[in-house]
């Protein structure tokens, strides 16, 4: 008979409303941890997409880069590069140089009048 109150009082409680209660708990529970791996697996893949999509950015903008630097190498690229970055010419060439006063910092130097050059050849002399 106490076997069978046993069996009793174990199935009394698997069936109470408290354990159903608590295991829907924990299938509410376990059920959170699904939806939150599956967001962060959803993060994770729109983050593996742009990376991808940066790096074959990258690798387009490497191969532009490796065309120039050969083509740089090369004489009449070195010339065309120095060109562009620099005001040089070649023997014999005109060079025309466009100056725009309004945006440029540099000043053109003014020469000194006869009395500015004798004040300071008196300065000079007297030692101040």
């Amino acid at each position: 008979m106490k076997k069978y109150q046993n069996k009793f009082l174990w199935r009394n409680f698997f069936y109470s409303n408290f354990t159903i209660v608590v295991i829907f708990i924990l299938i509410g529970f376990v059920f959170k941890g699904f939806v939150n791996l599956y967001s962060k697996y959803q993060i994770t893949r729109e983050d593996l997409n742009y990376t991808r999509k940066e790096e074959t950015e990258d690798n387009n903008k490497l191969i532009i880069e490796q065309d120039n630097l050969n083509n740089i190498n090369t004489d009449e690229g070195k010339d065309k590069y120095l060109r562009s970055i620099y005001s040089i010419k070649k023997e014999g060439e005109g060079l025309v140089v466009v100056y725009d006063a309004a945006s440029s910092t540099y000043e053109i130097p003014k020469s000194e009048s006869f009395f500015d050059s004798l004040k300071n050849m008196i300065k000079n002399l007297l030692g101040k």
